[in-house]
Formats: structure tokens, sequence, C-alpha cells
């Protein structure tokens, strides 16, 4: 087995999330591109060669401000004994913009020029979708995988730094905490999910009820089932779509689910379905329970594989599942003035946990009084 050095692995980690990343941009690029394209001939290539040579000059331009400015904050942090806020996530996030950007519209532009004249192809499954709704997914992307480079950066550079002048250290990750501590960690996890999905399906509901609209019981009884078995739900999803998307999402993955309470979760639900064939009672009520257990511990996916960025995979798949997603399954904007009121309280909400668990995995502790 080829072994590689720290460097080349976070260069091929960072390499594989842009491919990912950039796929994802693809998506409103497609349309947007598209709308301007009736035949082969409409397809110009000049502007994507202009934009991918501005993305690589102002992403190099990125990582020497970057630098710059990452001695200025560890020269102000030995001067000081204090932990200033430092700049790097700022210039990672605006360097991976312009190359999450520029390959978006180079592979948006070749899907269209591709697919023109194919009357069911990616463009057109494309267009079915919010852009708006694309748009945000693109962008939650991009910032998580900025995210990622830029810790990675601060590790490496920053980090050892503040560490040798005894100014400050990482915070101990809770995933090395006493089982009793972890206890209490999962199961704020699992009320911060069951919060989420809460307020996803009265944003659902609300804009029903001011019109005069009554839900039936069915609706409301999976509805309840939504918010207590949703973050179990929904982290299973995750993790399933992470294994299908490789290396270095499968490893991450494959650790939160190994463990013995997802496998528990899973099997339990597994064997109620099977049973539930013969035996509907016992079947449901096997199969209830690995539900609750599995977002009782959310499969693990916050406190195992690659953190902080599992959680975050889960917050944002938990907020983008629950308020862009009908009752069909398909893909929808919010409706009304209750139903963006209630999404942006949400995203609120979710950022705000999101960045609770970045202080709980990658933020810093001071050495000092």
């Amino acid at each position: 087995m080829i072994v590689l050095p720290g460097g080349w692995r976070d260069a091929l980690a960072s390499l594989s999330i842009w491919v990912i990343a950039t796929l994802v941009a693809t998506a409103p690029a497609t349309v947007l591109v598209g709308r301007e394209v009736r035949s082969s001939a409409d397809v110009n290539w000049q502007p994507v060669l202009v934009t991918a040579i501005v993305a690589v000059v102002g992403w190099l331009v990125c990582l020497g401000l970057r630098a710059a400015a990452s001695r200025r904050y560890l020269d102000k942090a030995i001067a000081t004994g204090h932990v200033p806020w430092s700049p790097a996530f700022a210039y990672t996030l605006a360097g991976w913009l312009l190359l999450v950007g520029a390959g978006g519209f180079a592979f948006g532009t070749y899907q269209v020029a591709s697919t023109v004249d194919a009357p069911s192809s990616y463009r057109v499954s494309m267009e079915k979708y919010p852009l708006p709704l694309l748009f945000i997914g693109a962008t939650l992307v991009t910032v998580g995988c900025a995210g990622y480079a830029a810790l990675k950066y601060r590790r490496r550079n920053e980090f050892p730094v503040l560490r040798e002048h005894g100014i400050a250290r990482e915070v101990t990750p809770p995933g090395k905490l006493p089982k009793a501590e972890a206890f209490k960690v999962r199961t704020r996890f699992w009320i911060e999910g069951v919060i989420i999905d809460g307020l996803a399906f009265a944003s659902g509901l609300v804009p029903r009820l001011l019109n005069g609209e009554q839900p039936s019981e069915d609706e409301l009884g999976k509805g309840l089932i939504s918010i207590i078995g949703g973050p179990g739900i929904i982290s299973f999803a995750l993790l399933v779509a992470m294994f299908l998307l490789g290396w270095p999402a499968r490893s991450s993955a494959l650790d939160a689910v190994r463990q013995p309470s997802s496998l528990t979760a899973i099997g339990l639900t597994v064997v109620g379905f099977v049973i539930g064939e013969q035996n509907q009672l016992l079947g449901g009520i096997l199969a209830t329970a690995g539900v609750i257990l599995a977002s009782a511990t959310c499969l693990n996916i916050m406190d195992r594989g690659s953190q902080p960025w599992l959680g975050f995979v889960y917050f944002a798949g938990t907020y983008l599942l629950g308020y862009f997603m009908g009752q069909e399954g398909d893909p929808t904007l919010p409706e009304g003035f209750s139903g963006w009121a209630l999404a942006v309280g949400g995203a609120v909400f979710a950022a705000r946990e999101a960045r609770e668990h970045w202080r709980k995995w990658a933020a810093l502790e001071p050495l000092r009084e």
C-alpha cells in the first residue's frame, strides 16, 4: 500500500472535495447557461476561458494574501499573548469561490453544449429544480470545502506556533470525552436535529392553517414521526450518499456507521421491516426502536469520522431536506411569508448550532489567563 506524506494527502483530499463542489456548482451554471442557448452555435467558450484565467490568477493572489495575513496574525498573537481572529478562512473562501465558480461555469457550459439537442438530459432535469435552491446547495458545499482547506492550513501553519509560544491550543474533541459527557453531547445533537425538523414541518403546516386548510390525522402522524425520527433517517440518507461519493467521504461515513450504536440501530430497523411481513406489531416496534436509536445517536455522524465536517453535512442536509423538500419528495421553495420566515429562522438556528459544533471540534482554547 502506498502511503502519501501528510501534505500530499491534504492536497489530494482538497482536490477531491473541489471536484465534488464543482460538480454541485455545475447544476445552477447549467441552468443559467442553458437559458441563452437554443443550438450548438449559441455556445460561447470565450467567457469560460476568461473566467478560468481570472479564477486561477485570483486564487494565487488569495494564497499570497493569506500567507501575509497569517504572518501578521501570528505576530500580533505573540506580541499580545492573546488569540485574535484569524483571516485564513476569509482568503481561503475567496479563492474557493473563484475556483468552484469557474469550474462550475466550465462544466455547465460543457453540459449545455453536449446535450443541447437531447430531450432528456442533465440540463433538462436541472431546470426542474428551483434555481435559488441550486445556488444554496452550491454555496453551502463551497463554504464547507473552504472551511476544510482553511483549517488544514491553520493546523499546519498557525496552530503549532501558537502552541509553541504557550498562547493557545486546539480544544479536546467531544469524541474523546468520557462516556457520560459524550452521551450529553449526542443528546444535544439529537435535540438540535428535532428542533430543525420541527421547524421544517411547521414551515409547511403553518401556511396551510392560515389558508383554512386542516391537515389530516395521517399527515400529522407522519409529521410527528419525521420530527422524532428525522435526525436518524436523514443521517442514514447522508451516510449512504457519502458512501457513493467515494474517498475521502467514504472513510468518514464508514467510521460513523461501524460504531456499535449505529449498527444496532440499522439492524433493528432492518429486522423490524423483515419481521413486519409476518408480524406487523412486533416488526413496527423493532423498526420504531431502531429509528429512535438512530435519531438519538444521529448514527454517530456528529462525533465520528472527519469532524467537524461530517457534522456540517448533517446540519446542511437536515436543513435542505427539511425546508426545501415537498410532501411528494420533489424539491420546492417555502410557501408564503410564513413559510419563508420559518425557513430563515431554521437557517439561523442551524448556523448557530453549526458554529457551536465548530467550537467543540476545531476552536482554540487560550493557555494564558
